[in-house]
């Protein structure tokens, strides 16, 4: 379900399915002030449209957050310096009572991330470069299973949860996981900003990650 696309949801009516918030994870990776304004506008309608559902869905009781591998202060001081825009939204939810989570797999996590940085630098033969790209989707698939894993363990009957994951996710959620994807407007002024403004970084955490 897409917020802005259903009428609004009903907890009584979804009886003991879990349900759980999909966010886009944007960062401002580009300096133009612009973009930025953008960004920010972003996290602040994304806060608002999830106060909106936590009112029919009940309050979120696990955060989960790409990137994130143990529930440490370290964890949040981590987020804090990567997604300084929606830090203000995740302390929110924290704040509120919801409990910052392990999302990712710490092996699979560094394993995925290490063999993108190597794709970036490898140039020259397209043996290894083919080789790299079969390796790094092989660890990408096992990366998105195990944050898949993470959620179906952790949330349990009527809960309610939330993940913020960049939107070129393939992460498979149960059947039994009622799925509300939150899209704030600015996601399509920053769409189409990011389509007149081509440059080497995007609007994501990562680009292909």
């Amino acid at each position: 379900m897409t917020l802005g696309n259903i009428g609004k949801p009903d907890a009584a009516q979804l009886g003991p399915k879990r349900k759980l918030l999909l966010v886009p994870f944007v960062v401002a990776l580009d300096d133009d002030p612009s973009y930025r304004a953008l960004v920010e506008r972003y996290w602040q309608e994304a806060a608002s449209q999830v106060r909106n559902l936590e009112a029919s869905l009940g309050a979120v009781k696990h955060l989960f957050h790409e990137g994130t591998a143990v529930d440490s202060e370290t964890e949040m001081r981590n987020l804090e310096r990567g997604n300084p825009e929606g830090f203000g939204f995740v302390k929110e939810l924290t704040i509120r009572g919801a409990a910052l989570r392990p999302t990712e797999d710490p092996d699979t996590f560094l394993e995925a991330y290490d063999l993108q940085r190597c794709l970036m630098v490898a140039r020259m033969s397209n043996k290894v470069m083919q080789q790299l790209y079969e390796w790094f989707e092989q660890a990408r698939r096992r990366r998105f299973d195990a944050i898949g894993k993470r959620i179906d363990e952790t949330l349990k009957e009527s809960e309610t949860g939330l993940l913020i994951i960049t939107t070129d996710h393939q992460v498979q959620f149960p059947a039994d996981i009622q799925v509300f994807y939150v899209a704030p407007p600015a996601l399509n002024d920053i769409e189409r900003w990011l389509k007149d403004h081509p440059t080497p970084t995007s609007g994501n955490a990562e680009d292909s990650f």
